[in-house]
């Protein structure tokens, strides 16, 4: 296989002992008692291949750590206020290096993003955690990476896993056949279960097109009632969504909150959440509309469900906390 001249180095693992190496890195190792709570959290695609670029970047790539860094800041910060934040740079696939499953671009997912995030969380584990109970959270291409932690490390690592509040695996399928072959693992039935994974791809009504990101026999959890009934959520319901504000050039305005704007229904066979009151047209994927058609809800996967999801890590943290009272910690939120 004749190698892409910018290719980074797949042989040669990314040291996550360098600070420089973090997007997002508390500046002191937090002691059990500061927050006790950590997120680890893995962004979405940021890396936008150019036509002569490498399927993979290396996580110095400074258009993918801008575009990350801002989705940390307009939408990973449901979970910030709740913990010490950490979220490491990986080397990322391109769009095109997902959807072309050939053998070769599979070897450099897997020598790329898929070694990075394992070898940041073992890092982050061995030199960060300090024992804290953690969340888990990611979007997209992120929540993808997250399965492989899910299903290797934590089965490798039950002692780990015991830790482990909630995985929010937003914006890419939770199936089926994969809890099956992950016994270890659970899927959330209400908003209070701890140690379970949280999942959804969000959608307007009526799309039976080719979504990415949403896999056959998939599970979805509705993000306002936090059930797995097909009964609808009214956007009454809701506590509210937070949405990015871009220009007509696709540059970040600012943000806006509009209180029971999203309703919320699961699509119990095809396996997402329908949103009936986001404009599609506002959440279009610019460039992108192949992959992510008209009515695909990606980008609002976040932003409609802002406060829902802010909420609910808190009632998870909560109800961790209160059945592992005999660790002795307290949580105050």
């Amino acid at each position: 296989m004749k190698q892409h001249p910018y290719l980074p180095d797949l042989d040669t693992p990314v040291d996550y002992s360098l600070t420089q190496n973090w997007l997002c890195l508390p500046k002191k190792i937090a002691k059990p008692d500061d927050k006790p709570v950590d997120i680890f959290y893995l962004y979405p695609t940021a890396y936008y291949k150019t036509p002569h670029g490498p399927s993979i970047c290396e996580v110095n790539n400074e258009a993918m750590r801008i575009r990350a860094t801002e989705h940390l800041q307009t939408k990973a910060s449901v979970f910030s206020a709740y913990g010490n934040f950490y979220a490491p740079a990986y080397r990322q696939a391109a769009l095109e290096c997902l959807l072309d499953n050939t053998p070769e671009n599979n070897l450099l997912f897997t020598k790329g993003p898929v070694t990075c995030v394992l070898s940041a969380f073992d890092y982050y584990i061995k030199h960060h955690n300090n024992g804290r109970p953690f969340i888990l959270a990611g979007h997209s291409q992120g929540s993808l990476l997250l399965q492989f932690i899910l299903s290797l490390y934590l089965k490798e690592h039950p002692e780990v896993q015991e830790r482990m509040i909630a995985a929010y695996v937003i914006g890419y399928s939770i199936t089926r056949g994969y809890l099956k072959d992950n016994p270890h693992l659970s899927f959330a039935q209400r908003a209070e279960d701890t140690g379970v994974i949280i999942s959804y791809n969000t959608e307007s009504p009526g799309v039976t097109g080719h979504n990415i990101t949403l896999l056959p026999d998939a599970v979805s959890i509705n993000p306002i009632t936090w059930t797995l009934t097909d009964k609808k959520a009214e956007a009454s319901q809701s506590l509210g969504s937070r949405l990015v504000i871009r220009d007509s050039a696709g540059a970040l305005v600012g943000m806006q909150d509009l209180p029971h704007y999203a309703d919320a229904a699961l699509d119990l066979e095809r396996g997402t959440v329908i949103c009936s009151t986001a404009d599609p047209d506002a959440f279009r994927v610019i460039g992108q509309e192949d992959a992510f058609p008209t009515g695909v809800l990606h980008t609002g996967d976040y932003p409609l469900y802002y406060y829902d999801l802010q909420n609910n890590v808190k009632t998870r943290i909560k109800s961790y906390f209160s059945s592992h009272s005999q660790t002795g910690r307290k949580y105050a939120l």
